[in-house]
């Protein structure tokens, strides 16, 4: 019997708007969150490699992004579906011990906090379904946002959905971040490339006092649903060095999901499809090199065209190469 190593991740802070009460799912609240895993660690003793251990920093981001892209109405709920993401992230952690904490609950007396401590193994969270029906469901406000909307066709084995993804750099080896971030997508097997449009270098939006931007598309097909596909990418981001700025800002990369097939989200973490895209031709130009992507996306090469000519920062357009 194998023994199993423990790694701990205690403290974490994040914001997110949980509750059962209206204001609480319209106002962030803080929530505090202590993970423990167990995992066999022992290839990392020699090998001192990150790749022989379980990453820390991918395990606070899937904790950070289930708090603030999702909403829901029962902190046991919220614990479970951090659970399912950090099983589905590496197949390698075999038990989770998750405390999620609340310090502001509307409990109208003095107190510590409120929270609930789960403790699972791998084998009690994943649940394997086989059928191979297509439905569509509409998830309940309790997964989003009390304004928000969630609706996606759910496709069941091993038949994947449609997704366009923009991804863009400005600091750095632009080319080089780019083909980083698709490398990566190709190391997921839940992800599959189909097409990739050229390199475009495109003029700054928003804030213009910094480097011009390279942009590109991409056309994958993914078995995973647009909340794991957005912490997929996400690490993806966090691993090339992205670091938080302000809006428009510059950035090493930038991976955004444009369209996801069968999909309408609008929760204050996610929207899709993305709400401006039809706007920017440093997104629509790239897509429009594919044209089973434009496609999905519900469009027409005539219309992209136009809309092209139409988006204000189509001057200045250059296309650099293949990727």
């Amino acid at each position: 019997m194998v023994m199993m190593d423990k790694i701990l991740l205690e403290g974490i802070q994040v914001w997110g708007t949980h509750g059962v009460l209206e204001f609480e799912k319209k106002h962030p609240q803080p929530f505090i969150v202590d993970v423990t895993l167990w995992a066999d660690l022992s290839k990392s003793y020699k090998s001192d490699n990150l790749q022989s251990t379980i990453d820390y920093a991918n395990i606070y981001n899937i904790v950070k992004s289930v708090i603030e892209t999702q909403s829901f109405m029962l902190i046991e709920r919220l614990s479970y579906a951090i659970l399912e993401k950090i099983f589905l992230y590496d197949e390698r952690v075999q038990k989770i011990k998750l405390r999620v904490m609340k310090n502001k609950a509307p409990l109208g007396g003095q107190f510590n906090y409120v929270g609930v401590e789960i403790k699972k193994s791998r084998e009690q969270i994943l649940r394997y379904n086989t059928s191979n029906t297509k439905t569509t469901t509409t998830l309940p406000s309790s997964d989003a946002t009390a304004d928000s909307t969630v609706a996606v066709d759910v496709k069941k084995g091993t038949e994947g959905y449609k997704v366009v993804l923009a991804l863009g750099s400005n600091v750095g080896d632009r080319a080089q971040n780019i083909q980083k971030a698709l490398e990566m997508l190709t190391e997921f097997a839940s992800v599959i490339i189909l097409d990739k449009s050229k390199l475009y270098e495109t003029e700054p939006v928003g804030y213009v006092e910094q480097e011009k931007f390279y942009n590109a598309a991409v056309f994958v097909e993914t078995v995973l649903n647009p909340f794991d596909l957005y912490l997929k990418i996400k690490n993806i981001e966090n691993t090339l060095g992205r670091k938080e700025t302000f809006r428009w800002g510059p950035r090493v990369i930038d991976i955004d999901i444009i369209v996801y097939e069968g999909c309408m989200i609008n929760t204050s973490g996610l929207t899709l499809p993305h709400k401006e895209y039809m706007q920017r031709a440093f997104v629509l130009k790239p897509l429009s090199d594919m044209p089973d992507a434009v496609e999905a996306a519900g469009l027409t090469m005539s219309l992209i065209e136009k809309m092209i000519c139409c988006a204000k920062d189509s001057i200045g357009i250059k296309c650099i190469g293949t990727l």
